[in-house]
């Protein structure tokens, strides 16, 4: 059975798994280190302020969200100070503990998250989306930083428990968002948002032994190594203008960290989709050293200009480790600093599994893994990576209503390249349904050549060559309602294999068609491939040799 296989769709609905001992539990990257602890004092600062709720206006005020209004910006700093410093605060004590031993700091870690549980502090359901930003955010730093501390003895069990509940409510809140989100291709759920969600859920699920909640953040992984275009961008995140670069570091980020929490548990995520994630770290490299390069295809110059630091390059401290990198290793030299308070302050060193500790793995967790596996191999057989809908488009195979199909992990993306995204569902190699779209489904022609849609439209595979001869329309051609056979001489066409097919007319060079029926005279357009005939009204004719043409293999 395939990588892909194992993230398939259900992986959302997967509920049924339990641990059965209290010491048998999902692993941190941290749990393998051994920490002695030390009298290393450390100032513990006050919490701050907790509220249940935010209200959070965003600052941006272009469409692709590139560009900043510095007031409204200052005032969402300072709307966000308060779950910002618990991150901060708890990540940087988190670090001491994992740096010098500080029992100190470790207990100022317990002490402000239960601090924080206990006041419910901003796990109610936020009224803005970027409320729900904010609480994604707090989260994934201090469920992190817990994750650095939770072995140090520092905490009580009751702290540990109302921690952990703490923990479940924000990651239950994260979910219900990012969960509706997906439904909507387009929306947050489809950019790196969705991987902060997954990172933050997933190490909500290790604090907490879930499973559930643990592969539902692998999965978020799974959805960004779908978007990974063959060049190794994002395209959610290069249509952010002169913020390209900033946020194709931005989403790399999490899904790094994401892959360190699998390792942690036996799962190799850096192999998924024949290493995808390579080229995303590829792509991001080259854009760093010389940003120009990006600048093209964004369509803006770059903010984003070295020496980089924090969120821009933590995540290379454990991807060098595994994958050394020269180039990566200067710029990490480079940098001020490494730490981000989102994924708990210092990014995890990458943990290296000897052959005896894989051999030793606790029986639970081979147990989880296979059973996830044959339950997925049974209901999902096969992933999208080789479903025969994905790739461009050409809607009525005009090259300026250029549609793509991609794979959203466990749904497809429908993109009709005027504006509009549907999520589409494959019933078996041939139909797409496309739920956006009304109960609209599309069939896909024996050659993979034409979508066919209920809503009396087509889309075909995009042809670069134009029409610079005159077409040959001679043989038979498929309408919605039955169909017709053309004879061609020079540039006259006539028609009359039936009685409801009689007309006769003429197509110039450019493929322009102009036919006398007994119903009077229409008008249509031979597509540059010269397998479809698009008439004024808006229904189409192709070529019987699509529909008859063995599928390829």
């Amino acid at each position: 059975m395939t990588r892909q296989t194992l993230f398939s769709a259900a992986l959302f609905a997967f509920t049924s798994l339990t641990l059965h001992a209290s010491t048998e539990r999902l692993r941190s990257p941290w749990d393998a280190v051994t920490i002695v602890p030390t009298g290393a004092p450390y100032h513990c600062p006050d919490p701050p302020a907790f509220a249940k709720t935010l209200d959070v206006q965003g600052y941006y005020t272009d469409k692709k969200y590139s560009v900043t209004d510095a007031q409204k910006e200052a005032a969402f700093q300072k709307s966000v100070e308060g779950p910002t410093h618990l991150g901060q605060f708890a990540g940087l004590a988190a670090d001491a503990w994992q740096s010098k031993g500080s029992r100190a700091a470790a207990l100022c870690v317990y002490s402000l998250l239960s601090e924080a549980a206990k006041a419910d502090a901003w796990d109610d359901k936020m009224p803005t989306n970027n409320g729900v930003y904010m609480q994604n955010w707090m989260l994934s730093g201090t469920a992190l930083a817990y994750l650095k501390v939770r072995d140090s003895g520092s905490g009580t069990p009751e702290q540990d428990a109302r921690i952990q509940q703490w923990f479940r409510t924000l990651a239950a809140r994260v979910r219900e968002y990012f969960d509706s989100g997906r439904k909507r291709p387009g929306s947050d759920a489809w950019n790196n948002h969705m991987y902060w969600a997954g990172l933050a859920v997933a190490s909500a699920g290790i604090a907490n032994n879930d499973v559930d909640a643990f592969y539902w953040g692998l999965k978020t992984y799974e959805m960004g190594i779908h978007a990974i275009q063959p060049d190794g961008s994002l395209d959610a995140e290069i249509g952010r203008g002169q913020k390209a670069l900033h946020y194709q570091l931005y989403a790399l980020g999490p899904l790094i960290i994401l892959a360190e929490l699998g390792e942690a548990n036996g799962i190799d995520l850096y192999t998924e989709r024949d290493g995808a994630i390579h080229r995303l770290v590829r792509f991001n490299l080259a854009a760093m050293k010389d940003p120009s390069l990006l600048e093209k295809k964004a369509e803006a110059k770059q903010e984003a200009k070295p020496p980089y630091a924090g969120l821009e390059i933590g995540w290379a401290v454990p991807y060098t480790q595994r994958f050394p990198d020269a180039e990566l290793s200067a710029i990490i030299a480079q940098a001020a600093n490494v730490r981000f308070w989102q994924w708990g302050g210092a990014p995890p060193n990458a943990v290296q599994s000897t052959s005896s500790e894989k051999s030793s793995e606790p029986a639970f967790n081979l147990d989880i893994k296979n059973k996830i596996e044959a339950t997925l191999a049974a209901e999902f057989p096969a992933g999208h990576v080789h479903s025969l809908f994905l790739g461009d488009w050409c809607g009525q195979a005009k090259p300026e209503l250029r549609a793509t199909i991609t794979d959203g992990g466990d749904l497809f993306v429908l993109n009709n390249g005027q504006g509009s995204l549907s999520a589409g569902e494959a019933r078996g190699p041939y139909i797409m349904s496309a739920s956006e779209w009304g109960p609209v489904q599309g069939v896909l022609s024996p050659d993979q050549s034409q979508i066919d849609w209920s809503n009396g439209t087509y889309w075909a595979r995009c042809s670069s060559r134009p029409t610079t001869s005159l077409v040959d329309l001679t043989g038979t051609w498929i309408a919605t309602d039955g169909s017709c056979v053309l004879h061609q001489q020079g540039n006259r066409v006539l028609t009359g294999d039936s009685k409801d097919c009689v007309a006769a007319g003429s197509v110039n060079k450019d493929g322009h068609l102009v036919m006398d029926a007994l119903f009077g005279k229409f008008e249509g357009d031979v597509t540059a491939d010269g397998n479809h005939i698009d008439w004024v009204d808006g229904s189409y004719w192709t070529r019987a040799e699509i529909y008859m043409i063995e599928p390829k293999r």
